[in-house]
């Protein structure tokens, strides 16, 4: 079978060694490149004749014969003698294997019993000699980083005796190369990993190893068949159905070719275009009349394998989120809200604003920014009553210290607010009382003789009368004003009337006088000081006493007005001048205070969803995997591949595929009959 056997070597990092088929054995080595990527430097000047010692050290107890295995070596020292720097892996797989091939094609152990313990234990000794001898030829030195090997490598090789009908085929390897059989009813695996369960490899040769345990198992096979040995770079690019990868792989490269070489270079253009790692593989037939037959003989199987192959690419992404756990499903979606959480915030928050139903505002996030509303909306009427509180203080210390502004400054008429003629005409009268105080107030202070006085005096009086008549006719319209409009709806109109009504009203108080009776503009007192020759003085006096008066009879006028306007804040917003509105700040709107809340609530809103992140993150991952077949505005934050899966994974464990479940049985039933031969 030598014309149909064939070997090939798919080099990226050059660190597996050329696989070996010669005798009756088949073998590969693949260095591991993680652990044993240090690359050795050696001193050229110290070392000139590199082929020439690395074959004293590592294969000086090796005589080796002329012929085949000659330049098999030779073929493996070249990269090692190039006059290059090399890593550890690529020294390791190349000495363990020339070492392995020699001991089972030539040394010592040519026909050992390797079912016996002990053998393979001698045979791993005579392996691991080399790997010691070049360390100290070469005083080589592991890498400086945490777990890396000095020339490790893993090794697998196979036996075979070929019978009549069948082939023996005696497997034996250390660490994660493979061993598989080919036949007409599938590819059956011959060895198992030594790995762990995080896929750390478990048992392999390198140079500090005093354990290294090369494992067996026995096999008969049916011919027609064949045995492949391959390095993990032939099957890691199929995880996690890896044993179907490379069958389908093998099959379709044999199928698609005339020749075995054809099929050779078909598997290895292919190796080269994954670029994962090296790829190693090599394949003997048995029991097969030329390649056609080799082709009639796994069509059947190779038509099947295409087909789970095809299936399994189309039900490929959900067959990976079938085989994962809900924490590996939500894994990378929950890790990703977390670090996209400041970026993921401010959407949600926009969108439960806007009313959005989003799938991504969570319960607790809407109720983060209702509580958050509450407390601000009533931070806000507080801030509103605290500046009323404030402003009405402020301009009770103002009136109280300057009465004569009351009526003219602090509580102008407005006329202009009301519709009917006559409450506007309210605003002559009021203009004529103002000259009328004024005009009192200015003769007072120039009086000099008690006749002048006296006939001012009977002028003033005279006038004043006429305009409290003038008032209380007034008063007395607006009072039945008031008493019709209350019976109708216009409840703006009757609250203006009665505004007015109390305006004139205590219009109606200032003229009244000191004494109740009203009968004297000034007192005995006053007229004296109005004689006076000083004339400063005597206008000093007066006006003190002026403004006592006032002060008098403002204080129980505004203390009764200052209680209506805090009872009542449409009246301060009518009776109260623009003017004094804005100097104690009466017209701070709600809008301003509102938009200060509002930004006390977003800056309070995102301060709680921080210290509750976990809470968030975790709601916002369960409403994505439970609205599994609905978009969200945050679906950007993520990548769209691995959301997918996430709501992929939910969509299948809520509405299972029958479809899917049944060939996902098929693949379960086809892995184990590919480790029926190991188990």
């Amino acid at each position: 079978m030598k014309n149909l056997a064939f070997k090939f070597y798919s080099v990226l990092k050059d660190e597996d060694a050329v696989p070996y088929i010669g005798g009756n054995l088949l073998a590969v080595a693949d260095g591991l490149g993680g652990s044993g990527s240090a690359v050795h430097a050696i001193d050229r000047a110290k070392h000139p004749d590199m082929r020439r010692e690395i074959l004293s050290c590592a294969f000086g107890d090796m005589q080796l014969p002329a012929g085949e295995l000659e330049q098999y070596i030779n073929e493996l020292l070249g990269p090692m003698s190039d006059g290059k720097d090399d890593t550890s892996a690529l020294w390791a797989s190349r000495i363990v294997i020339a070492r392995c091939v020699y001991a089972l094609t030539a040394g010592a152990f040519k026909n050992a019993v390797l079912s016996d313990e002990s053998v393979r234990e001698r045979l791993a000794e005579f392996i691991a000699k080399g790997l010691h001898e070049t360390v100290a030829a070469f005083n080589l030195q592991k890498g400086k980083y945490d777990g890396q090997l000095l020339l490790p490598t893993t090794l697998a090789f196979v036996r075979y005796t070929e019978q009549e009908n069948s082939v023996v085929a005696e497997a034996v390897w250390a660490g994660d190369s493979r061993l598989y059989a080919l036949t007409a009813d599938g590819m059956k695996l011959l060895s198992v990993d030594d790995e762990d369960e995080s896929g750390s490899i478990t048992n392999l040769f390198y140079a500090d190893n005093e354990k290294v345990r090369l494992n067996y198992l026995r096999h008969e096979l049916a011919k027609p068949c064949a045995l492949m040995a391959v390095s993990d770079g032939v099957f890691d690019p199929f995880d996690p159905h890896d044993h179907l990868g490379v069958e389908c792989t093998v099959l379709s490269a044999i199928e698609e070719n005339a020749a075995a070489q054809q099929a050779c270079d078909s598997l290895k253009r292919f190796y080269d275009g994954v670029h994962g790692d090296d790829a190693t593989m090599a394949f003997v037939p048995f029991g097969l009349v030329g390649f056609a037959g080799m082709q009639s003989t796994f069509k059947k199987r190779a038509d099947l394998i295409t087909a789970i192959r095809q299936q399994h690419s189309e039900k490929h992404s959900a067959l990976e989120v079938m085989n994962l756990s809900e924490e590996e499903a939500a894994h990378y979606v929950y890790a990703r809200t977390g670090d996209r959480y400041e970026h993921i915030i401010p959407i949600l928050i926009e969108a439960a604003e806007k009313q959005s139903h989003d799938i991504a505002v969570t319960p607790d996030i809407r109720k983060v920014i209702e509580n958050a509303r509450k407390s601000c909306v009533a931070e806000a009427e507080d801030a509103r009553k605290n500046n009323r509180a404030r402003a009405f203080a402020e301009l009770d210390q103002y009136v109280r210290a300057h009465p004569e502004f009351v009526n003219s400054e602090i509580l102008p008429i407005p006329a202009s607010r009301f519709n009917d003629k006559k409450l506007k005409s309210l605003k002559s009268l009021r203009s004529l009382y103002d000259d009328f105080k004024q005009t009192a107030k200015r003769l007072a202070s120039g009086l000099r003789t008690s006749k002048d006085w006296a006939f001012h005096e009977a002028g003033l009086a005279k006038r004043r009368k006429d305009i409290r008549t003038l008032i209380q006719a007034r008063i007395e319209y607006c009072r039945k004003r008031l008493d019709y409009l209350r019976k109708g709806e216009d409840r703006e109109e009757c609250r203006n009337a009665a505004d007015v009504l109390h305006v004139w009203h205590c219009m109606d108080i200032e003229l009244i006088g000191r004494d109740e009776r009203g009968n004297t503009m000034l007192s005995r007192e006053e007229k004296d000081l109005a004689r006076r020759d000083d004339k400063q003085l005597a206008d000093d006096a007066l006006e003190y006493i002026y403004i006592s008066r006032l002060v008098d009879r403002y204080a129980h006028l505004w203390t009764t007005l200052l209680e209506r306007f805090k009872r009542d804040e449409c009246l301060t917003d009518i009776l109260l001048a623009p003017k004094m509105r804005h100097a104690f700040g009466f017209d701070i709107s709600d809008e301003t205070l509102l938009l200060a809340a509002a930004n006390a609530k977003r800056d309070r809103i995102l301060h709680n969803l921080t210290e509750q992140k976990p809470v968030i993150v975790a709601g916002i991952v369960k409403a994505l995997a439970a609205n599994y077949d609905k978009t969200s505005l945050i679906d950007s934050q993520y990548n769209s591949t691995k959301l997918e899966l996430l709501r992929t994974y939910y969509r299948l464990k809520s509405d299972p595929d029958p479809a899917i479940e049944a060939f996902q049985e098929q693949l379960s039933a086809l892995e184990a009959a590919y480790t029926s031969l190991i188990k």
